[in-house]
């Protein structure tokens, strides 16, 4: 059931602007995962972690900011990520 939650939140995202901006200025795995809470949506960091590779629309944080920076972000090292 909770991968079906991480895929209907994705495509929730895919139409929904406000939530495209909360995603794009996430400043942590847990703040995304706060953010899927709050629409009804249970999800892991795990299951957002191994999934985020395929997540690439321009809204989630990670995106272009290359393997390294995702790798850091949800590796929890924020301090990294901002210097890659």
């Amino acid at each position: 059931m909770a991968s079906d939650h991480l895929y209907l939140f994705t495509a929730l995202a895919a139409f929904n602007k406000g939530l495209q901006e909360q995603l794009r200025t996430a400043e942590s795995p847990q703040e995304i995962i706060a953010i899927a809470a709050d629409k009804g949506y249970q999800i892991s960091i795990e299951q957002l972690g191994i999934l985020s590779i395929r997540l690439n629309e321009t809204y989630w944080v990670w995106s272009g900011r290359g393997e390294r920076w995702r790798r850091s972000f949800f590796a929890g090292d924020i301090m990294s990520a901002s210097l890659s």
